[in-house]
């Protein structure tokens, strides 16, 4: 949804907070944490308070798996890709604004 609504919407029409919040809600509950990742990644490192930065640290570094559903020979490879990703998400939030 957050894809669709970022490709459609007025950029200022939208609350992009509020959609980070949902996508990573989305992650945290195992909902589609790849899809999240995609959607956090569209909206930019400006929708995203410390918190939600905090919050994509502990899904990227804790150790309680993110992706727990699935086909049981993939769910570590999936895993640790997701987790990847959410350290690149990290990388582009704390990185310094180009001059």
């Amino acid at each position: 949804m957050v894809l669709a609504l970022t490709a459609v919407a007025e950029p200022a029409s939208l609350d992009r907070t509020a959609l980070a919040e949902a996508a990573l809600r989305s992650a945290e509950s195992d909902a589609d944490p790849t899809s999240a990742c995609d959607a956090l990644e569209a909206l930019g490192p400006d929708a995203l308070t410390s918190d939600h930065v905090r919050r994509i640290a502990d899904l990227a570094d804790s150790d309680a798996r993110v992706i727990r559903s699935g086909v049981e020979d993939r769910l570590i490879r999936q895993d640790e890709a997701f987790r990847n990703r959410a350290r690149a998400l990290l990388t582009a939030c704390t990185a310094p604004a180009a001059p």
